[in-house]
């Protein structure tokens, strides 16, 4: 009984904030709405009314995009409709495992490169751990996307850190068309029609500059790489032969999406990716979320070449 109780009670008081915030304006609406989600998850004791707050988000929608805090030094204009964006929201965080691995390759006054930086989740994890010393390089070539990237790096204090590189990624120097995703999934834009089509149609296209990721990292003057994350939407192999220099002089811990139906698409595969990989010296340590993280075969532990 003294259960019951204490459910109705939490119930009640839920409304009350809930209401509280339904009357609000949209964007005070949606943090509220985003707070109160967050600590319910965190707190609600019991497995009954769990998800109560899911219920609710037809109720108090739609929501607009807004700025959190998401941890000290990561400041983000976070959508509600945007896939990443929505769970960062929900969660803080997108990818922790990968996240992970490539923060303990980071020392301070380090270098991390990003290739498909989107809004900027894994640049400004890793400023923070490279710190004012360090260099963090984000390629990304979404004009939509690249607004809220820049938005997200002056809020987070880390302009003088993380260098923006308004480009695609592959292994010559060319323009190619450049498809960004409808809303639901901007994470998904791409090179390749064909792979963006698994979210929908492209919400606008237009030419980009196509740059090799070795002459980004010598034109930013970096003297070393400690990690570098890919995720390109089936153009990975590409940027990775763009890349060679840099694995072979640098040596970094390497994550990258590789998805066999996305490469095919784009006209390599997972075979081949890793392969070339193999053939300058690194090894899968394993696999992280839809990531595979590479390490120098000296650091996975195995006899060198």
């Amino acid at each position: 009984m003294k259960r019951h109780s204490r459910l109705r009670f939490s119930l009640l008081i839920a409304l009350i904030a809930a209401g509280t915030i339904f009357m609000a304006s949209p964007y005070l609406r949606t943090k509220g709405y985003f707070a109160f989600y967050r600590a319910w998850h965190s707190h609600w004791p019991f497995a009954a009314g769990k998800q109560f707050p899911d219920r609710l988000s037809r109720v108090f929608g739609p929501f607009v995009p807004i700025w959190v805090q998401v941890e000290p030094g990561v400041n983000m204009l976070l959508d509600p409709y945007d896939l990443v964006t929505q769970c960062i929201l929900l969660r803080c965080t997108w990818e922790p495992s990968t996240l992970h691995e490539m923060e303990q390759h980071l020392p301070a006054g380090g270098t991390f490169i990003d290739v498909g930086a989107h809004v900027g989740w894994y640049s400004l994890n890793a400023a923070k751990k490279v710190g004012p010393k360090g260099h963090v390089i984000a390629v990304e070539p979404n004009r939509q996307t690249l607004v809220v990237l820049r938005d997200n790096v002056r809020a987070s204090g880390a302009s003088a850190v993380v260098a923006i590189a308004p480009v695609a990624c592959g292994d010559s120097e060319t323009t190619l068309t450049f498809y960004e995703a409808p809303r639901s999934n901007t994470g998904a834009s791409s090179l390749s029609l064909a792979n963006l089509s698994e979210v929908g149609a492209p919400a606008a296209s237009y030419t980009v500059r196509v740059r090799r990721l070795d002459d980004i990292a010598r034109e930013a003057r970096v003297d070393r790489v400690d990690a570098l994350k890919i995720d390109v939407e089936g153009a990975e192999f590409l940027v990775l032969k763009g890349a060679v220099g840099i694995l072979d002089r640098y040596r970094p811990v390497v994550a990258v999406e590789l998805r066999d139906e996305q490469l095919k698409l784009a006209g390599s595969s997972m075979d081949e990716a890793m392969a070339f990989m193999r053939s300058h010296g690194y090894a899968p340590k394993g696999h992280y979320e839809l990531n595979t993280v590479f390490v120098p075969v000296a650091a996975a532990g195995l006899p060198p070449r």
